[in-house]
C-alpha cells in the first residue's frame, strides 16, 4: 500500500518517475541530432516517442522540456 501512495501519476497518466525516466531516453535522442537544424531535431524526437506509442500530451511535454534545456 505504501509503494502506491509514493508513485503520482502526472496529468498524462505516467508517473513523475516514469516522465523522468522518458526525459532522459529522449534527451539522449536529441543530443545525437545535435548538428540538426532545430526542427529536424524536434521532428526526429516527436517521431522517435510517436513510434513508441506515446500519447500528444507526453510528446508535447517532452518536447517543451528538451527545448527549454537545450543551451542553443
Amino acid at each position: 500500500m505504501e509503494n502506491l501512495i509514493n508513485i503520482k501519476e502526472s496529468s498524462h497518466g505516467l508517473s513523475k518517475l516514469s516522465m523522468d525516466r522518458l526525459f532522459v531516453q529522449a534527451s539522449k535522442q536529441w543530443l545525437r541530432s545535435r548538428d540538426a537544424p532545430k526542427e529536424t531535431r524536434k521532428t526526429r524526437i516527436i517521431r522517435w516517442l510517436h513510434y513508441r506509442g506515446f500519447s500528444w500530451d507526453v510528446i508535447s511535454s517532452i518536447v517543451k522540456r528538451l527545448e527549454s534545456s537545450d543551451p542553443t
